[in-house]
This record gives C-alpha cells, sequence and structure tokens, in this order.
C-alpha cells in the first residue's frame, strides 16, 4: 500500500484489510478463531505508540497478551452470536501472532457460551468499521459449521451479518462474485492496465484478443496463488505490475504491438498474483472452496467487461474525429507516466 505523493495516485488499491473467520460450535459452545491484520486491530482498539513500533512477533504477542481486556470488549461489541435470538455470553480465551505472507495477523480465540447445542445461528460483524478509522475497506472471509449448516461467506460493510444455513451456494458465489468485481474496478494499476490495452487496440477483433490471453494468463496465477500452488512476495509483484502498465503505454507509442499476445500473457500472469492479495485461502480443495474461487475470479471478468464497455466505445469515437492522434498520444504518454511513477516508488520505497 502506498499514500498520495506529489499530487499523482501512487497506489492500486485504498487501504484495505482482509481478516480471516473459523466458526464452529462444540455443544453449547461456539468457537471462534479469527484473524486479523495486528496493524489494524491496534490503531482500531487504539493500543499506543507501543503496539504499533513493535518490531518483531515476541514483542507484538506481549502488547497482545497485555491488552486482553481492551481486545475483548472491542470484540464482545463488534462480533456477536445469536442462538435462536439469545445473545451468546462472548470471552477472549487466547492471542497469538501468526503470519501470512509476511504481513503480520493477530489470532484470536473467541468463545461463546450459547446456552444450547442446537437452533438458528445468527453472526454479527462489525470489524474495523467506519468509527474505527483503521482501515479504509474491511472484508472478512467466513468458514463456518454451526448447526448443522457448513458453508463460506464474505462479510464487510455492505453484508455485517448471515445466518448459517440461511444462504445457498448461489448466495455464496455473488458474495465472491462481487468482491471480484470491486476489486478489479478499485484497483486503478489494473484499471489503467486495462485502459493501456483498449488504447493499443486498433478494432474490437483485437481489443478481444488481448483480453482474452490477459484472461487466460491471470485467472492461471489467481487460482494457482489462492490454492497456494505459488508465492511470490508482494514487494516482487507489485513494481512488476507498476511497470508493466509503463511497458504497454510505451508499446502502443512506438507503435510496437505486433507481439502484443505474448507480452500480455506474461503481464498477466503478474496481475494474476496481484488479484489473488486480496483473497487467501487456508483451507484445503473442496468444490465449496472452488464454488467460491471461480466465482471470485469471474466477478473479475465481469469488472473487466464494464470497464471495456465504458472505454472502448469512448477510444472508438475519439479515433474518429479530427483531433484523435494528440488526444490519444497524450492519453497514453499521461498511462505511462503514472505506471512509470509507480514503478519507481514500489521498487526504491516498498
Amino acid at each position: 500500500m502506498f499514500l498520495v505523493s506529489g499530487g499523482l495516485p501512487a497506489s492500486a488499491h485504498v487501504r484495505d484489510s482482509t481478516g480471516y473467520s473459523d466458526i464452529t460450535a462444540n455443544g453449547a459452545e461456539v468457537s471462534y478463531a479469527l484473524s486479523l491484520e495486528y496493524e489494524m486491530l491496534a490503531r482500531a482498539v487504539d493500543l499506543g505508540p507501543e503496539a504499533l513500533s513493535a518490531s518483531d512477533d515476541t514483542q507484538r504477542r506481549a502488547v497482545l497478551m497485555a491488552a486482553t481486556g481492551n481486545l475483548e470488549a472491542y470484540l464482545s461489541e463488534r462480533v456477536t452470536i445469536f442462538l435462536d435470538g439469545a445473545l451468546c455470553k462472548p470471552a477472549l480465551e487466547g492471542t497469538a501472532i501468526r503470519s501470512r505472507e509476511e504481513v503480520p495477523y493477530a489470532e484470536l480465540d473467541l468463545a461463546y457460551d450459547c446456552g444450547g447445542s442446537s437452533g438458528s445461528y445468527l453472526v454479527k460483524y462489525g470489524v474495523f468499521s467506519a468509527g474505527d478509522a483503521a482501515a479504509d475497506d474491511h472484508s472478512n472471509i467466513v468458514e463456518y459449521s454451526l448447526g448443522g449448516h457448513e458453508g463460506q461467506t464474505v462479510l464487510d460493510s455492505g453484508h455485517t451479518e448471515f445466518t448459517a444455513g440461511g444462504g445457498s451456494v448461489v448466495t455464496a458465489a455473488a458474495r465472491f462474485g462481487a468482491m471480484g468485481v470491486e476489486h478489479i474496478l478499485s484497483g486503478l494499476d489494473h484499471v489503467l492496465f486495462v485502459v493501456a490495452l483498449a488504447l493499443g487496440a486498433a478494432t474490437l477483433r483485437s481489443l478481444l484478443g488481448v483480453v482474452s490471453m490477459f484472461t487466460l494468463a491471470h485467472s492461471v496465477t489467481l487460482i494457482s496463488a489462492l490454492l497456494g500452488w505459488i508465492s511470490v512476495p508482494s514487494e516482487v509483484v507489485e513494481p512488476l505490475i507498476a511497470l508493466s502498465i509503463a511497458f504497454v503505454a510505451i508499446e502502443n507509442l512506438l507503435g510496437a504491438t505486433r507481439r502484443r499476445l505474448p507480452v500480455v500473457f506474461v503481464f498477466g500472469l503478474l496481475h494474476g498474483l496481484g488479484f489473488a492479495g486480496s483473497l487467501r485461502v487456508t483451507e484445503d480443495f473442496s468444490w465449496s472452496l472452488a464454488t467460491s474461487l471461480l466465482s471470485f475470479n469471474a466477478g473479475i471478468e465481469a469488472g473487466q467487461a464494464l470497464l471495456l464497455l465504458a472505454a472502448f466505445p469512448l477510444i472508438l469515437l475519439v479515433r474518429r474525429s479530427g483531433w484523435s492522434v494528440p488526444v490519444l498520444r497524450g492519453a497514453t504518454v499521461a498511462v505511462a507516466a503514472v505506471g512509470l511513477f509507480w514503478f519507481i516508488e514500489r521498487f526504491l520505497f516498498a
């Protein structure tokens, strides 16, 4: 993540955060394993400057242990479970630190006394809400086994609760699909790369060719990364994604687009790794997981299609005007400049 600098957007994404929940009913008790970014949690609970300056996991564990009371008070108001309408009593039973792709996460073991072992479970989630000012956007990927129902869902600011067994495979697929659409449209580097492809495409046929190649490539690395088959540090991926934007835009300026398909395929592999950064999966393969991953990828394709439907007709309209050359070249130069700016910043200051 990067801050705005010099008036130019220095980041592909807003400061977002992804959390993970594993919720299981054990008799009258519900075990809730909650995983949140350590830094975001420290800011939201206001654990002080010493919490943010902690430089290793030992220090971070000590901070969490010393702040158990504050953490429990914060979470008890924002992570609630109801059994047949009755509020379950929460308790924070343990804390730990775990790294996920080199990002420290607080592992929080919550236990809820629900006073019963069967019925309808309702889970409400409000961690890192707008009032906390900890993150611009927060999503939590949930796996649950409650009341005889198992499934997955995604909780965020627009979807703050779920009822176990109350959803369907279609509902879960729609949630992961919406995450995919949101991710590509809120990621300015991916948007600019697609725009650069559109600026270099002379016809609809050529555009469909490069977009299909991009889709194939990023789908391969997206699914592979989410299943844990490949792993590349974001410090490597993010600068190269920025470079891909500048490279394609400069090729457009030079008219060197004859080898565009293999170039797009290579860069598409990088963008797939970038897409995967917003959705990490920790479970083994299952049909439920496959549905979620395919839905997320389909959402990315839908967002990409929406972007092209908005941009390419406008580009064609400009091409038919008398001022097409200066306008399109100016837009391409701007895209190349932003890509180079991001590459230098990410390479030198990441």
